[in-house]
This record gives structure tokens, C-alpha cells and sequence, in this order.
């Protein structure tokens, strides 16, 4: 099966080189990489243009939600793989992800915190993500679990897999972080055969999260989560 990599970018100069990479080393030469850049006010696109990869490029910053959907619009695959451009996300780990869906899965979900008790997956994940995050990701994640009768351990991971009819057949329509809540809700909604399978978390090695750079970012994410939590719990059947 044809595989799809889409990645979305902002500002991510001195980390999209090496994921690129990386990427291509790890896939097979039928596969394509969607690079989407979000508006970029750095070296990220010179950066992407040294490969011969799908280039999207938007022409000011929508989100990352916009820009997954762009990449989602011109892809190819059979399956659709979805990675952060920062670099955390390990390419190596794509092969267990596409194991989940030859076992008959729609969704494939990398989680961080899924056995996260042995002690290789302890090394990465407690150094590359934040206490304050992981306690945000845990509480959303428990209301998701409580309100839609699930079992999710990390409701927010960016490294995940889909089959792309399934992943087309979603009306998709949040902007910014908030699609990561959107794509679980509407696939529980429809009924999509869901695995999550340990995935690791590296330090970011340059630079720093968007969220970092907005007033009060988390709290603002936490809101918007919320929010289309409460709107998929009523709305979306």
C-alpha cells in the first residue's frame, strides 16, 4: 500500500532537514512526503526545497488543523500518515504504526503514554514532554474517555495513521490544534477500529513550540480543546 506522510510546519528551521530525512530512509519509493508549510517566517521552506518532496505552501499561518487538511487534499496514499515537523516524532517508528492497520485497524494512534512503565520508553518520553503538558493531556484525555465511553491514553498525539477513505470520509473543519480532539471524536463517531501502539518522544533539538510564543497559549489551547470536546459530545453523530 501506497503511504502518505503528511507534515505540518511553522517555523521550523534547523529540524525539518533532518526529519525529511529521516523520513526517506524509513519509507519505500512509492510512498510520497507532504510537506505543508503554515507561513514560515524562517529558512523552513529553503530548508524542505532541498528534497524532492510535495512542497504545500500556505501563504500566511491558519493553523495546524488547515494545514493537515491541505496536506490531506493532495495526497495519494492508501494510507495517510500524520508527523510534527519539530523532529520528536521518530520516522523509525512508522513501520509500527503501519503493523496496526495490516492487523485490521482504521486508526493507528502513536501513544506516549501507552505502556509507558518499561524503561526504554521512559528514557525519551519523560524528558521530552513537559509536566505541565502531560498534565493537560491527561485530564483532556480522561473527559474524552468519560464522555464517549473510550480508552484512549493520549487523546493529543500528532504521530498517528489512518486509512485514507476513512480519513476522507470526515467532514474535517478545526484550524489549529484543536483537529487532533476532532479526528478522535468524529472517528469514534463513526464507528473506526482504533489501536494505539507505544511510540517514542524526543527532545526538540532547536527552537520551540509555537504555543510558547502566545500569551497564555496553553490555557488558550486548553479552552479550544474543551470546546470541541463539548461541540462533538452534542453535535456530531
Amino acid at each position: 500500500m501506497k503511504k502518505s506522510i503528511i507534515v505540518p510546519v511553522f517555523n521550523e528551521s534547523g529540524n525539518i532537514g533532518n526529519l525529511i530525512e529521516k523520513i526517506y530512509n524509513n519509507i519505500s519509493e512509492n510512498d510520497e512526503v507532504i510537506i505543508v508549510d503554515d507561513g514560515s517566517s524562517d529558512n523552513t521552506v529553503e530548508e524542505i526545497k532541498k528534497f524532492k518532496c510535495n512542497l504545500v505552501e500556505h501563504n500566511k499561518n491558519m493553523g495546524k488543523g488547515a494545514a493537515m487538511i491541505s496536506g490531506i487534499k493532495v495526497s495519494t496514499g492508501d494510507l495517510i500518515i500524520f508527523m510534527g515537523g519539530d523532529g520528536q516524532d521518530d520516522p523509525v517508528e512508522i513501520k509500527n504504526l503501519i503493523d496496526g492497520i495490516d492487523e485490521g485497524y482504521d486508526y493507528v494512534i502513536g501513544s506516549r503514554f501507552v505502556n509507558t512503565q518499561t524503561t526504554e520508553n521512559k528514557r525519551y518520553s519523560n524528558k521530552a514532554i513537559l509536566p505541565i503538558n502531560k498534565i493537560g493531556n491527561n485530564v483532556l484525555t480522561y473527559l474524552i474517555n468519560l464522555l464517549f465511553g473510550q480508552n484512549i491514553t493520549d487523546s493529543q498525539s500528532e504521530f498517528k495513521c489512518f486509512k485514507a477513505d476513512k480519513l476522507k470520509s470526515l467532514n474535517l473543519i478545526s484550524k489549529r490544534y484543536e483537529i487532533e480532539t476532532e479526528l478522535l471524536i468524529k472517528s469514534f463517531r463513526n464507528k473506526f477500529k482504533i489501536k494505539e501502539v507505544p511510540v517514542h518522544r524526543y527532545e526538540r533539538l532547536h527552537g520551540k513550540s509555537y504555543l510558547f510564543d502566545v500569551p497564555f497559549g496553553r490555557f488558550i489551547f486548553g479552552l479550544k480543546v474543551l470546546k470541541t470536546i463539548i461541540i462533538g459530545f452534542i453535535f456530531w453523530r
